[in-house]
């Protein structure tokens, strides 16, 4: 709050120097790539896509386990998905990808998505785009403070970690309300290449050269050019103040969110090494009537997702039930139970005693 009404009383409150500081220090945290801060990782998807050519006529191969905003984001750009079914973990198949000897269609990058906060194979959907000459654009809205752990070096050398941020040729993390940090709403895409991420931070302001804080708000006045249509979706100083103190506080608010998250693993089971910590999710029988039970006992939960093949709204695509089993299997089955900043270890306790008790009763049929 402090922050943001520093901001208030600045008197700039659009897109200006915190929007940029914030960009400095997320390219700091992440280890590397040019970061722009954006207004949703929705509108950081489209950009991406934008910069990476792929519009009208082209084709994305993508998960169908997924949240509707990866898949609204190729469809916004004129572009069509090419959907390949999850491994056990949620995340693209590379075996699936592997067995596409050859790409039909126009099919011009490849956006997988960590889901839960569980990195894709990235060493494999790499080496794959290479061969095919793909662009990976990464959706990380679940992945801020992840990380990537390359295959096992034998004779107990671990694989090689790396952080979320640095590894495909764009990375999109989210900043809406439920995330690892928040800017209430917002977005930052991180490109790999200072060209990529200018022409993000152009289409981003209605594709002017300049924007307002430097039109207006330090130094000189300067004319600007529109040089190509672009759109709305930059980042206000508001937003970057929040986003800028989350950012700052992420050791303190990791240890939190890692005490639930210790809890629930050695109740549930661990997951993936270098996982982000954002969703805990569980597999359960009878899935809505173990929801409803929660419920009743005051526990919050979520499903992270209902395959978007199976979603009314996009039935135009053409699929059925049927089409990619391992995303139904989860979404039929698959329960997030509540983590958050807020919560204490009593909290996470109680949890585990309902649930697993529950659950265990669901799976045997009682």
């Amino acid at each position: 709050m402090e922050a943001v009404n520093k901001v208030l009383r600045s008197g700039w409150i659009s897109t200006g120097p915190v929007v940029r500081e914030f960009e400095e220090e997320f390219r700091d945290f992440v280890g590397g790539g040019y970061p722009v801060a954006v207004n949703s990782a929705t509108m950081g998807l489209m950009l991406s896509l934008a910069v990476a050519c792929i519009g009208e006529g082209t084709q994305v191969i993508t998960t169908p386990l997924t949240f509707a905003a990866t898949l609204n984001a190729i469809l916004a750009v004129g572009a069509r998905p090419v959907f390949v079914d999850v491994d056990d973990h949620g995340n693209i198949n590379p075996d699936l990808l592997d067995n596409m000897r050859e790409l039909k269609g126009n099919v011009r990058g490849i956006l997988p998505v960590h889901y839960t906060g569980a990195a894709c194979d990235m060493q494999r959907l790499m080496a794959f785009a290479a061969r095919h000459e793909l662009k990976i654009i990464e959706d990380a809205a679940h992945a801020f403070g992840g990380e990537y752990v390359g295959p096992s070096q034998g004779n107990n050398v671990p694989g090689r970690r790396m952080k979320i941020g640095t590894i495909g040729d764009f990375t999109v993390f989210s900043f809406y309300a439920n995330k690892n940090i928040t800017c209430a709403e917002g977005g930052m895409v991180v490109a790999k290449r200072g060209e990529w991420a200018e022409r993000i931070r152009s289409l981003s302001n209605q594709g002017m050269t300049d924007g307002a804080w430097n039109r207006y708000g330090s130094g000189p006045i300067r004319h600007y050019e529109v040089i190509h249509p672009g759109y709305k979706a930059n980042m206000s100083d508001v937003q970057a103040a929040i986003g800028l103190t989350q950012l700052r506080r992420w050791d303190e608010l990791k240890k939190k969110r890692s005490a639930i998250w210790n809890i629930y693993e050695d109740a549930f089971g661990w997951k993936e090494p270098g996982h982000s910590q954002h969703l805990f999710t569980i597999r359960v029988k009878n899935r809505d009537f173990f929801r409803k039970k929660l419920h009743e006992a005051g526990i919050g939960t979520g499903v992270h997702f209902n395959p978007l093949h199976l979603e009314p709204g996009f039935k135009f695509l053409g699929h059925k039930r049927g089409d990619f089993p391992n995303a139904e299997a989860i979404g039929d089955t698959t329960v997030s139970l509540p983590i958050s900043t807020t919560m204490t270890e009593e909290d996470a306790k109680r949890v585990v005693e309902v649930a697993k008790q529950l659950r265990e009763d669901l799976n045997a049929g009682v």
